[in-house]
């Protein structure tokens, strides 16, 4: 949980430094380096990024996850099915990355760093405002993606832990119904996003 909070505080940090400098520098915004640095932040992230990196890991997960069961129960292909977990974990460790950076730059137009700059964050974010409550629900559902990650694959480790060894050590008469459903509900919310 530790090295939770100092990520957090690591790329949160560095969105609401740099929403900062951008809303500092964007009174000048007819100089082109400073409208080049305000545009940058607004442009570098945005929320359907971050959806698209927990939508494809998540996808990844499932695909893999009988892969993993078998090298996990049968010693087969552990190989592949490692370097598959290595690269889902990436896809929730940059999601979450993404996530650090937004909750940051939200934080600082929470303060009202430049009206500008709130509106801008408005439109890339998809919210109909910056609240406390759009940043705690993003704290929320970004938790969740450092959590599915790290019981994918831990860097220590390198085993996977939490959900994924909780789901994998039950019987297959469990498992394999809660796979399916879970499989189809991820691909119900993947294909009806408009």
């Amino acid at each position: 949980m530790r090295h939770l909070g100092s990520t957090y505080i690591n790329w949160a940090g560095t969105g609401f430094i740099c929403a900062l400098i951008a809303g500092a520098i964007d009174q000048n915004s007819d100089v082109p380096y400073a409208a080049y640095y305000t545009g940058a932040v607004n442009e570098a992230i945005g929320f359907r990024f971050w959806v698209l990196l927990s939508v494809a890991g998540l996808l990844l997960l499932c695909a893999s996850l009988p892969l993993i069961y078998l090298a996990h129960r049968y010693n087969r292909a552990v190989t592949l099915a490692n370097r598959l977990r290595r690269v889902i974990y990436m896809f929730f460790l940059v999601g979450f990355d993404e996530g650090g950076l937004m909750i940051g730059i939200l934080l600082a137009n929470l303060v009202h760093a430049s009206d500008k700059a709130a509106l801008l964050a408005t439109k890339s974010f998809l919210f109909s405002g910056v609240s406390f409550f759009s940043i705690l629900l993003l704290i929320v559902l970004n938790s969740g993606l450092w959590l599915i990650g790290e019981s994918v694959y831990n860097p220590g480790s390198k085993n996977f832990s939490g959900v994924v060894r909780f789901v994998l050590d039950k019987p297959l008469k469990f498992l394999v119904p809660g796979y399916v459903l879970f499989t189809a509900l991820a691909l119900v919310i993947t294909f009806n996003r408009q």
